[in-house]
């Protein structure tokens, strides 16, 4: 069996991704992902209008990798019989450097257009709420969402101000408090 050949779209998403994390947003134009997607501009053009369509692609298809990847942590948990919560921290420290430039540069972008990341504000604040509610102590499972919240965002920051063995210590602690939250 072959694999299936990705969209157009796609093949000028994957090339938006590698522009950006390889050369920064501020290098991030049709011009740039054409020559990076072998695609011609007006091919980049007929899909994304402008670069803020581009940008917007890229949240849009962001989001719906990790809306995926919270369903499937949900369902592996309840397969399991675990605390959903468990199986997010788990994926989210997994995946800690993953995309890195890439989150940098949408939230570079955001700052001059604070509305593309209306579908990730939306999606954190229904999943955080579905998640929170879910447990025994919605404010305590809402404290640990935060505190994950706050870890993902100082490493795409440059704070990593945490070595990497406390870092495993504080996902066993989140782990476990998680496992609190429901006793």
């Amino acid at each position: 069996m072959t694999a299936s050949k990705p969209s157009t779209r796609d093949t000028i998403l994957d090339a938006a991704e590698t522009v950006v994390g390889r050369d920064g947003s501020r290098r991030l134009t049709i011009d740039a992902v054409a020559a990076e997607a072998c695609v011609s501009k007006g091919g980049v053009l007929y899909h994304f209008p402008n670069k803020i369509a581009l940008l917007k692609g890229m949240v849009e298809r962001m989001m719906a990798d990790i809306s995926q990847d919270f369903a499937n942590c949900e369902a592996a948990a309840h397969a399991a019989g675990e605390p959903p919560l468990v199986h997010v921290f788990n994926a989210m420290f997994d995946r800690h450097d993953e995309r890195k430039a890439l989150s940098m540069a949408l939230l570079a972008a955001s700052a001059e257009h604070p509305d593309l990341l209306d579908p990730a504000r939306d999606f954190l604040s229904s999943t955080f709420q579905r998640l929170s509610d879910d447990t025994p102590d919605p404010v305590g499972a809402r404290l640990l969402l935060l505190a994950m919240d706050g870890l993902k965002l100082s490493a795409l920051l440059g704070f990593d101000t945490i070595p990497e063995n406390q870092l495993t210590q504080i996902r066993d602690r989140l782990v476990r408090l998680t496992h609190e939250l429901y006793q």
